[in-house]
């Protein structure tokens, strides 16, 4: 195992739907340079609902100061990453979300994907901050075989360099995770 580099993201951007895969793309980069792709499914997700919960809350109050993005190492080796918005008001997570609804679901599977996560409201302004940490010993026992098999797959696509080979894969990775780690979580 590599160690970990003491490396930081960090990123302010408008508070506009168009940014949350910028937000994405940087937590990923910070996983990939970091040496622990191990946590980028699950990172890019969280993060993902993380940042449309930002801009959605801003969208909502008329808010137009930046959303502000910051991924870290912690001391022991832990990815801690937080998003400000300043909108006023705290989230609220919905103590039941349907299949068909189309929003929602960004409190519980931050709260099912996380090792840790909270909100703070502290500071001058009427913002606030969502964060959450990954990276302790894993919940379940030991890893889905699914997804052990789905990702060796995608790494014979990424080793033999066939970009439809490597689409399929990466599809079929995010897929699965979706549709076994995260909807259930959002069910329960």
């Amino acid at each position: 195992m590599h160690p970990l580099p003491p490396s930081t993201c960090s990123l302010a951007f408008p508070p506009h739907p168009a940014w949350v895969r910028t937000a994405r793309e940087a937590v990923r980069t910070l996983l990939l340079s970091s040496y622990r792709t191990d946590l980028t499914d699950t990172a890019v997700a969280l993060t993902s609902e993380a940042v449309t919960n930002a801009v959605n809350a801003c969208r909502a109050k008329h808010c137009t100061s930046p959303v502000t993005l910051h991924a870290e190492w912690t001391d022991t080796g832990r990815l801690r990453v937080s998003v400000h918005d300043g909108a006023g008001g705290l989230p609220v997570r919905r103590p039941s979300v349907s299949l068909d609804d189309e929003s929602g679901r960004g409190l519980t599977l931050i709260a099912a994907g996380s090792d840790a996560w909270g909100v703070c409201a502290h500071g001058p302004g009427p913002g606030k901050a969502m964060w959450f940490v990954l990276g302790d010993e894993p919940k379940a026992v030991g890893p889905c075989g699914e997804c052990v098999a789905l990702r060796a797959a995608r790494q014979r696509a990424v080793d033999g360099g066939d970009e439809e080979q490597i689409t399929d894969a990466t599809v079929a990775v995010r897929s699965h995770f979706r549709s076994v780690h995260i909807l259930p979580a959002v069910t329960r």
